[in-house]
């Protein structure tokens, strides 16, 4: 045989070989594969949003109760302060004067009474040898020096009280803004507030309701009175970035007659800062409530399948077989289905590659991190 001819017999016994080992060779795992999620639990309690705006629970503007020249400013532009801190200082030379003039004729009056009670216990004790109108006029001067002791008294005590005027303090605690004299001014009842103080902690957040929506919310909770309307409901907030404000808040106010002009009630809440997060003027999203959670499977649209019999899912047991399971739902919510019954949370829910199984089939589960449900 030529070399020609064995080659082409190799080349044969090969190509045949190969065919033989070519389908064991490219046999796949015919085990499908799908996506799943963990079902999780969500509150789907009833919400309702309002805009509602913040404002400071006390503003307080800073003046002189006395006229003169202010001496000194004690804060830095800006900054937190407390209440009963020092924050201006005016000048209290003509002050001090006034005050120790007070005192000198404190002390005048009070050595008249003394003189007086001498005169008159001297009176008293001559009664036999001393005239009656004699008597009677050491007692009304003896009178009029007490009364003059008492006036002087009052006297000090007002040039004391104008002396601490000077010392300007603040009345509660918060943000201070910019001072609006300086150094050196005159200041009278017809100046400029000093400053401003802020309270930001804690702090309100007011906005409105409808008559239309307040007898929705009565009609929902069973017809209750307002008082029990304020305390089933709560309030939590949206910021403008679309963060959740951390901290939640009751109802502290609900208005008792609607605005003719818009047709709404005035609500307040009052809410924790102790950040300073919310800021008086700002504009934030108000999320009314229950108090009560109402924790309800929800699950994605897409792995909900109907036929005759109605709504179902495909659920993976501990067997990795997927297993059919009927529900019943009672409406979307952002974007998911809301499970009444046929689920409790959970459960292995399959989300993609349900074209590729039926009941009963084995499956290679892959959790899908993309839709991973957290629970709320």
């Amino acid at each position: 045989m030529g070399i020609g001819a064995r080659i082409s017999r190799l080349l044969v016994a090969s190509l045949a070989t190969g065919w033989q080992l070519l389908p064991v060779a490219a046999r796949a795992d015919d085990t499908p594969k799908v996506a799943t999620i963990t079902v999780a639990l969500e509150d789907v309690s009833p919400k309702h949003e309002f805009v509602g705006r913040v404002e400071a629970l006390n503003a307080v503007d800073i003046r002189s109760r006395i006229d003169g020249f202010l001496d000194q400013r004690l804060f830095e532009e800006g900054s937190f302060v407390e209440k009963g801190q020092e924050l201006f200082r005016m000048d209290s030379r003509a002050l001090d004067i006034a005050l120790a003039d007070a005192k000198a004729s404190l002390a005048r009056a009070e050595t008249t009474l003394l003189d007086a009670d001498r005169q008159l216990a001297r009176n008293r004790s001559l009664n036999q040898t001393v005239a009656r109108a004699t008597l009677e006029q050491s007692e009304t001067a003896r009178d009029t020096a007490a009364a003059n002791v008492v006036s002087a008294e009052a006297g000090v005590r007002q040039a004391e009280l104008n002396l601490s005027y000077s010392h300007i303090l603040s009345p509660l605690k918060g943000r201070i803004g910019t001072a609006a004299l300086a150094d050196g001014s005159v200041v009278n009842s017809a100046s400029l507030a000093l400053a401003r103080v802020v309270q930001l902690d804690p702090i309100r957040v007011v906005f409105s309701v409808s008559d239309r929506t307040l007898l929705d919310l009565r009609n929902a909770a069973g017809g209750v009175s307002k008082d029990d309307l304020i305390r089933r409901y709560s309030t939590t907030l949206m910021l403008s970035t679309g963060q959740a404000y951390e901290h939640k808040a009751p109802i502290s106010f609900l208005g008792s007659e609607v605005d003719e002009r818009t047709g709404t009630l005035p609500v307040r809440s009052l809410f924790p800062n102790p950040d300073f997060l919310l800021i008086p003027g700002q504009f934030v999203t108000v999320v009314v409530a229950e108090n009560v959670r109402i924790d309800r499977p929800t699950i994605p649209l897409g792995a909900v399948q109907q036929d005759r019999e109605g709504k179902y899912v495909m659920l993976v047991d501990k067997a990795k077989k997927a297993v059919q399971q009927r529900i019943t739902v009672s409406g979307q919510r952002n974007g998911s289905w809301v499970v009444d019954s046929g689920l409790v949370g959970g459960e292995s829910l399959i989300v993609e590659g349900l074209q590729n199984i039926t009941e009963g089939s084995v499956v290679d589960a892959v959790a899908d991190t993309s839709q991973t449900a957290v629970s709320k």
